[in-house]
């Protein structure tokens, strides 16, 4: 694909700098070094030597420590969660790994496409039964078709004979096949892709997130941790009469930080809601390695809800944190009132879109190559990407979203991208709507309508830069709840910022 204009000038002043930065360290320390031994040329004067000195001293320790980071976190992962022992627990709980095979098969539109997107784009009548197995295996397994137990082997070749079924298509013999291996996408078994960056990136990423904490504070809130990998924010409701708690994941980036547009937006419309704001560090560049399992991050959460008398509250995720919001709405439902997903991966995470998008595709655009250099290549975001994301246990199939207990509607509302980086918000929006068609009429019932909002134009997380989608976010919110009959005048950044840090001096 041919490169913008825009791609060059990114690449150019911002990621070519940065990794020159990280790279070039370990050179300019040691000349610099030589140097003040007189080994090379008239020896520099101490006072200008000594702070590049240190600094590249510093940059070259820090990326002895990332090439060890890099060694101990890309060890291939032996034990998998596996499929049926991983969703027992599941509210909808498949009954085998053909049953959830089936279920996948009804929700995707052109079975033969799915599978050859996954080969990068191969015809589906050139893949031997060997492409295929591989193939399935990491799918539904995440595991090498050799190191395979006898019984999921027979359970894969069943499966791939159902996939010629479909699609129609005879098996082609050995010899209508080429003896070398298609490749295919495998990004929880493939190579670990990370790029080293300077430890100064991660200490402006610090510095924000300090000052994020800072802001926080002063708007009420409480920092609380939960396990090594997660903790949140709460603070209670300012105003009666009390609506539903709001919970706030967020997604891939630097933290809350990047959400604070979001975040004011709840504080100034929603006085009278208790917010709990999630943070998961792993993937915030806090350089945390450890990362929670599912089950382990809903044990946290339900100890969240719990510390604070919390029965159930209205969930929203964007992107990554749509993930945590799945798992709470499959495997918590009497936690959920409503669940708010924006640009989420979630849905159709079975077509290599999140996958190949973040992980594999070469950026041909401004916004691509940023997205890869401070996101899709970034160390701990690579570990989580590459060794943690099991897709089918992170799936919503759109049958499976809340109800509302009284009403029997759908308690779910999904916020898209047109032009997402990340997802196929088209496609996403058609696989939530042919989800809860009627198999006899191809009708939605009323209550098995999905609220979507589909903002056009927008790339993955746009919305952030957008009062209009902020407004229109806050607004669904009050939707799902009694207006509050306080009216709260709507206060100015500075001036609310003055007013916590005075109520904050009046409490010490």
């Amino acid at each position: 694909m041919d490169k913008t204009w825009d791609y060059y000038v990114c690449l150019l002043f911002i990621v070519w700098p940065f990794r020159a930065i990280a790279y070039l360290s370990p050179i300019v320390c040691t000349l610099l070094a030589v140097n003040q031994f007189g080994y090379a040329g008239p020896i520099l004067q101490h006072w200008s030597v000594l702070p590049w000195l240190i600094y590249s001293m510093s940059e070259s320790l820090f990326l002895l420590y990332y090439l060890w980071a890099k060694y101990r976190l890309s060890q291939p992962v032996f034990d998998p969660p596996q499929l049926m022992t991983d969703l027992a627990s599941r509210r909808h709980a498949p009954s085998s790994v053909h049953d959830f095979f089936d279920t996948m098969v009804r929700h995707t539109d052109d079975i033969q496409s799915f599978i050859q997107e996954w080969f990068y784009d191969t015809p589906f009548e050139e893949l031997s039964r060997r492409d295929l197995q591989k193939l399935i295996a990491y799918v539904f397994f995440s595991k090498e078709w050799n190191h395979m137990a006898p019984a999921e082997k027979v359970d894969v070749n069943a499966m791939i004979d159902r996939l010629y079924e479909i699609t129609n298509v005879k098996e082609p013999t050995e010899d209508a096949t080429s003896a070398q291996p298609k490749h295919c996408i495998r990004h929880t078994l493939d190579e670990f892709n990370s790029v080293a960056r300077p430890w100064l990136i991660y200490a402006c990423t610090f510095a924000l997130n300090y000052l994020c904490a800072a802001f926080l504070s002063l708007a009420g809130f409480r920092r609380h941790h939960l396990r090594q990998g997660l903790g949140y924010w709460h603070r209670d409701a300012m105003t009666r009469p009390v609506g539903e708690p709001l919970v706030f994941v967020h997604g891939i980036g630097a933290g809350l930080v990047l959400y604070l547009p979001l975040l004011w937006s709840f504080l100034t419309t929603h006085p009278n809601r208790a917010i709990l704001l999630v943070e998961t560090p792993y993937v915030s560049m806090q350089l945390v390695d450890d990362v929670p399992n599912k089950a382990e991050t809903l044990e946290a959460l339900q100890k969240m809800l719990d510390t604070h008398h919390i029965a159930s509250a209205h969930w929203m995720g964007h992107s990554l944190g749509t993930v945590i919001c799945s798992w709470v709405c499959q495997e918590l439902p009497h936690a959920v009132s409503h669940a708010t997903f924006i640009d989420p991966i979630v849905f159709y995470l079975w077509k290599r879109d999140v996958a190949y998008n973040f992980l594999y595709r070469s950026p041909s655009t401004g916004l691509q190559v940023l997205m890869w250099y401070f996101a899709s290549t970034e160390l701990h975001i690579v570990h989580v990407m590459r060794r943690h994301f099991w897709w089918y246990n992170m799936v919503c199939f759109p049958e499976h979203l809340p109800r509302d207990p009284k009403t029997g509607h759908v308690a779910a509302s999904v916020f898209l991208s047109t032009h997402d980086l990340i997802i196929n918000a088209a496609h996403v929006a058609a696989h939530l709507k042919r989800g809860m068609q009627s198999r006899v009429d191809n009708q939605i019932a009323p209550h098995d309508v999905i609220e979507t909002v589909c903002w056009d134009g927008f790339t993955h997380g746009e919305m952030l830069f957008h009062a209009h989608a902020l407004k229109t976010i806050s607004s669904h919110v009050r939707r799902r709840n009694e207006a509050p009959k306080q009216v709260v005048a709507t206060p100015s950044w500075a001036e609310f910022v003055v007013n916590r840090f005075i109520l904050a001096l009046d409490l010490q």
